[in-house]
């Protein structure tokens, strides 16, 4: 609401004066000033940085720097995604004459996933007779023309900026990347931080802005009002892993180590199944049932875990009841009797488990692969149903759950945004009768509770590994998924 406040303040002062109306923070008008070639633009998340980005273009539209003389200017859009090129364009449309470009597009070779490059003409204004170019993170894509002004709503990778850097010789150009660091991307920018950390290189500089009330507060308008409350940035705060809110708020270039991850994880989520009857929050019946397994290296070093998930989305609560840690001395047989000991603690057998989900620690071994789960399955069909050992037809005595045992599914990032999603499972309320936290463990699972205590976030910590047991099968089930 804030924003659309915003947009209309401007809007009104602009059609009284007949100029383009300027409100911003201390920290965007801070990067307008910047005096580097190129400027780091990193911090939080809510701050201004896309609205902030597009000012940068339209001031280039309006050669509006003093570094900048009037005449054919080359601006060059650079973003990861169509979408966050569209988060940039859309305030830049907001603010400007859109007479300054000829009407369509110019495609050109190139674009994201095998689409065309645009190019928008500019026909109006200081900067007519040059174009803004929209392109991704393809090197290949973005050379060309020299360039006077590089914006990137993304951190650039070090390829595409040293292609950028060069599209500036000549001249005078700047360049201007705004980002948050995530645990997706903080592991790509050592270049960028060596950059602005050598004191010999000062064309570089930083412009570092943390999450609080003046980051959100445009100056200089008919009223000041945030853009949120300080409410809303403690919650947000308050809601996320210590590494991740770090990041998020712009405190923290990396992700932080020497403390856990799961920063909220604590006792009051630790609770059997009488305490949680007496709260109201018994387990509905009929609710799935799952099994998660991060299969070991080797035969003999597996773990599972047991999951009862109910609801969806933010109306769902996870239980985890049970766990299995191998003692990385037996077998896969040892491996199959303990998820078989695991599951009989609770009356249950393996035809009563809807879900199985399974997935090897690393690659580069024989067990692992889509081998790891059917070794262990071959080992389940002689040990639950009695199967002979190396008689064939084995796949067929075991229930059909069992038979379309999964992979987890894995994409860039998916390991932070799935502890994410259970990190938010110890933040938020649950409703109704159980008003408490959505996720509750169960005390059998000693092992987890360590692992929760204990991971830094490393991707070879061995805590991980009952960790990835855990989201394996929990976060498709939140999700309502179905293998």
């Amino acid at each position: 609401m804030a924003r659309d406040l915003l947009t209309a303040d401007r809007a009104a002062r602009q059609a009284l004066t007949g100029q383009r109306c300027r409100t911003w923070t201390n920290a965007q008008r801070e990067v307008f000033d910047s005096p580097y070639q190129t400027t780091v633009w990193w911090g939080a998340n809510g701050i201004g940085k896309s609205m902030g980005l597009a000012e940068l273009i339209m001031k280039g539209l309006e050669c509006d720097f003093p570094w900048m003389e009037p005449g054919p200017k080359s601006i060059i859009l650079a973003g990861n995604t169509w979408t966050q090129l569209g988060s940039t364009l859309r305030y830049l449309w907001q603010g400007m004459d859109r007479r300054y470009f000829r009407p369509g597009i110019r495609y050109e070779a190139g674009g994201i996933k095998g689409q065309r490059l645009a190019v928008f003409e500019i026909i109006g204004g200081p900067a007519k007779g040059g174009e803004l170019r929209l392109g991704t993170f393809d090197a290949a894509n973005l050379a060309g023309p020299r360039a006077d002004l590089v914006v990137s709503d993304e951190p650039l990778p070090e390829t595409v900026y040293n292609e950028l850097l060069a599209r500036l010789l000549g001249r005078n150009g700047r360049m201007f990347m705004g980002f948050t660091t995530t645990m997706k991307t903080a592991h790509k920018l050592e270049y960028l931080w060596d950059l602005v950390d050598d004191p010999e290189k000062h064309w570089v500089g930083e412009v570092n802005t943390l999450l609080d009330i003046d980051a959100v507060t445009p100056r200089g308008g008919l009223f000041e009002q945030p853009w949120m409350t300080q409410a809303e940035i403690d919650r947000f705060i308050a809601s996320t892993s210590k590494v991740i809110s770090d990041m998020r708020a712009g405190r923290s270039r990396y992700p932080r180590s020497g403390e856990s991850y799961f920063s909220l994880w604590g006792p009051e989520l630790v609770s059997d199944r009488a305490e949680i009857a007496q709260l109201g929050g018994a387990i509905p019946i009929g609710t799935p049932v799952g099994v998660g397994m991060d299969h070991g290296s080797k035969p003999g070093a597996e773990r599972a875990v047991l999951v009862a998930v109910s609801g969806q989305g933010l109306a769902a609560h996870c239980w985890v009841l049970d766990e299995y840690k191998s003692d990385r001395r037996g077998d896969e047989f040892d491996d199959a009797r303990g998820v078989v000991a695991m599951l009989a603690r609770h009356g249950m057998r393996i035809q009563d488990v809807d879900q199985w989900v399974g997935d090897r620690p690393h690659a580069g071994d024989q067990w692992g692969g889509v081998k790891s789960n059917r070794r262990f399955l071959k080992a389940m069909a002689h040990v639950a149903a009695g199967h002979p050992r190396g008689r064939s037809r084995w796949m067929e005595t075991l229930p059909k759950a069992m038979q379309q045992m999964a992979r987890p599914r894995k994409f860039h990032g998916s390991v932070w945004d799935n502890v994410d999603e259970l990190h938010r499972l110890m933040v938020s309320k649950g409703s109704g009768t159980h008003s408490g936290p959505r996720l509750t463990v169960a005390p059998a699972c000693k092992h987890l509770d360590e692992d929760l205590q204990e991971w830094q976030g490393g991707k070879l910590d061995p805590h991980k590994d009952g960790i990835d047991a855990w989201r394996y099968i929990a976060v498709p089930m939140l999700e309502g998924a179905r293998f």
